[in-house]
């Protein structure tokens, strides 16, 4: 009887333990899935959101969806490590009074996307040679 007391208490800590593990290796990182991503910047240029807020999410059956200033967007990514690949964009086809941010950001969606990083809540899409877009997770 007491082995399986020991047992049982073990194993209700070692439980305990990685839950709480893992959230302070999250804690203060937002992820990338599952996150309501508000565009900041295209190439290092800050954006002025209008009426409708130009963001980005990423779900866990690789679809990636979003409003892009006007229109809603949606299409597929791959990602690993530090990789992420874009491709296979879509969209409604509202047209609005202002369409400039809507084609900045689509044309930067579709620049060759190869890296990602976070840093506390901020999310970064590069090519090769810069940051992309930047986004703050809301």
């Amino acid at each position: 009887m007491m082995k399986k007391l020991f047992f049982l208490g073990i194993v209700i800590l070692s439980v305990f333990s990685s839950f709480a593990g893992q959230r302070k290796k999250n804690a203060g990182n937002s992820p990338l899935l599952h996150t309501k991503w508000i565009l900041e910047e295209i190439y290092e240029t800050l954006i002025e959101q209008g009426k409708d807020t130009t963001y980005v999410t990423f779900s866990d059956n690789y679809k990636i969806s979003g409003n892009s200033g006007c229109n809603l967007f949606f299409g597929n990514f791959s990602y690993g490590k530090k990789r992420i690949k874009i491709d296979f964009l879509g969209s409604t086809k509202r047209l609005c009074a202002n369409m400039s941010l809507e084609e900045r950001f689509s044309k930067a969606l579709r620049d060759g996307i190869t890296y990602y990083h976070i840093e506390k809540n901020k999310l970064f899409l590069r090519n090769k040679n810069k940051v992309v877009l930047k986004f703050e997770s809301n």
